[in-house]
């Protein structure tokens, strides 16, 4: 089965830069190898899927828009908002485990 494809209507992509493009799509893949597999168990077992908060951080998804000199990604707030998006994507208590640290 093919995986759904939202079209781009407004051609949004055409506004994002190739490292925002390259954010969302490294996010993205993480999220659906990662994320998706794992999130209906842990709903169902009320239980955070804690395994994943190393490769959240290794993925400089904390404070991902804080400056580099306090050792986070330092990326623009377009970037960002993306990260965000793409987490919320796979569920929103990743997304907001993510943004309560930065």
């Amino acid at each position: 089965m093919k995986q759904f494809e939202a079209p781009d209507y407004f051609d949004l992509d055409s506004l994002l830069s190739d490292e925002e493009k390259m954010i969302r799509s490294a996010v993205r893949e993480w999220v659906s190898e990662r994320v998706m597999p794992v999130i209906e168990n842990a709903y169902q077992s009320a239980k955070f899927p804690t395994e994943l908060t190393r490769e959240m951080a290794e993925l400089g998804l904390f404070g991902a828009n804080l400056p580099e000199k306090y050792g986070c990604a330092g990326v623009n707030n377009v970037a960002y908002g993306i990260m965000m998006q793409e987490l919320e994507r796979g569920d929103s208590g990743i997304r907001s485990a993510a943004s309560v640290q930065g």
